[in-house]
């Protein structure tokens, strides 16, 4: 038992140092420690004695570290994933990344991974059809750290010759060389999970959470010119929208 305990106590000296305060199901302690439920038992008593830890019964009950506070149930006590500065992504607008991070003091980068003509995706399919696209594959940078992870796709036809041109910042050159400008999108969010590519390339474990962003973007004739899928690191990533509501604009224009 006393290696048990010796145990459990290099466990709380761990949780405490994240400020983590419930200790893991005595199932789990017990195959953890390689021990049996009764000596584990044994060991948690003399930890109460102690005042190391108190024991609650109940569906939410448990062994909870007396050293540590228990956390607030308010989403304000959620803890942010992000350690350093991060990327604000206003929904509002549609900017390419380098404009973005310009205008919020980084230094930017781009490697280009792979540009060429090709077939499209399922996906790009149906928005671009089924015809040849320009397929672009980009890993971007912020202060010289990765950010996200791009693949964009955009129609041949009106898009195609954008690959004569530099690819740091796309959006760029297909308004002032091709006269094609990128002002409305369509875009969906979600959380997702990073491949072992997609996080070899961001410098990041397969597994992480991350920003999955699905974009249509289309021109100033509502033609739809862009198809692409962004990964955002979630530990570098803010994302920002303004909403307005309907009911005090109809009441203002009564007004007027």
């Amino acid at each position: 038992m006393e290696q048990t305990h010796a145990a459990l106590l290099r466990l709380a000296a761990e949780l405490e140092s994240r400020s983590v305060a419930r200790l893991p199901p005595e199932r789990e302690l017990a195959e953890r420690l390689g021990t049996s439920r009764t000596t584990l038992r044994k060991a948690l008593d003399l930890l109460e004695r102690d005042g190391v830890i108190r024991r609650t019964k109940g569906r939410a009950g448990g062994a909870f570290l007396t050293s540590v506070t228990p956390g607030s149930s308010s989403p304000e006590s959620a803890q942010s994933l992000c350690q350093s500065r991060r990327l604000l992504r206003s929904l509002n607008t549609v900017k390419g990344v380098p404009q973005m991070l310009h205008e919020q003091g980084f230094r930017d980068g781009t490697k280009v991974i792979s540009a060429r003509i090709a077939e499209p995706s399922p996906e790009a399919a149906q928005v671009l059809g089924d015809g040849p696209v320009v397929s672009l594959l980009r890993l971007r940078f912020a202060d010289g750290d990765t950010l996200s992870l791009e693949q964009m796709y955009l129609s041949d036809s009106i898009c195609g010759r954008v690959l004569e041109t530099p690819l740091d910042s796309v959006y760029e050159a297909l308004r002032t060389r091709l006269g094609v400008s990128v002002c409305m999108a369509d875009e969906s969010i979600e959380l997702a999970t990073i491949s072992a590519p997609a996080g070899s390339l961001l410098r990041q474990p397969e597994g992480t959470p991350i920003l999955k962003l699905e974009r249509i973007g289309y021109d100033q004739s509502e033609r739809p010119v862009e198809y692409s899928v962004d990964l955002f690191r979630a530990d570098r990533t803010r994302l920002s929208v303004r909403t307005s509501s309907l009911v005090s604009a109809s009441v203002t224009e009564t007004a007027t």
